[in-house]
């Protein structure tokens, strides 16, 4: 998992960056706690409703929901071990942090991510135009090649 800087409103947290499936899926499930000012972001690749579940949490958190303009969403102060909450607006990312931490995080306020580039999202079209045409040149030079 990498790690990160989370700054909004002038609070700051060390984060894990959770972006793979099994990491997206298992979160902060089963941990004990979570450090003062630490938290872990999840990046969804793509804006979307969510539902956060808190069912294997041993801790109570506070979520932050993030859009892609890296602004905050929507604010959850309370997710306790085994409640769920869904969004009502979409988001890119949300942050998990310890209870009362979002205290002060307020919808529209600013977020800056430091130390985690999100990846590029690659347009299909063009990949698939580059390997048909990659397979184009390919048989190309076989059949130039190729002495009767």
């Amino acid at each position: 998992m990498l790690n990160a800087v989370v700054i909004i409103s002038g609070k700051q947290w060390q984060v894990e960056v959770a972006r793979t499936a099994a990491e997206l899926a298992t979160g902060l499930s089963g941990r004990a706690s979570l450090l003062p000012g630490h938290g872990m972001l999840f990046d969804l690749g793509t804006e979307r409703i969510v539902t956060v579940s808190a069912e294997n949490m041993l801790f109570p958190l506070s979520v932050i929901f993030i859009g892609a303009n890296l602004k905050v969403t929507e604010v959850a102060l309370l997710l306790a071990p085994g409640d769920w909450g869904t969004t009502s607006l979409p988001c890119r990312y949300f942050l998990e942090v310890n209870q009362n931490e979002a205290s002060g995080v307020a919808p529209g306020d600013s977020v800056i991510i430091q130390g985690y580039s999100p990846p590029t999202q690659l347009n299909l079209t063009l990949v698939l135009s580059a390997m048909v045409g990659l397979v184009v040149v390919a048989m190309m030079a076989r059949t130039i090649t190729k002495t009767p």
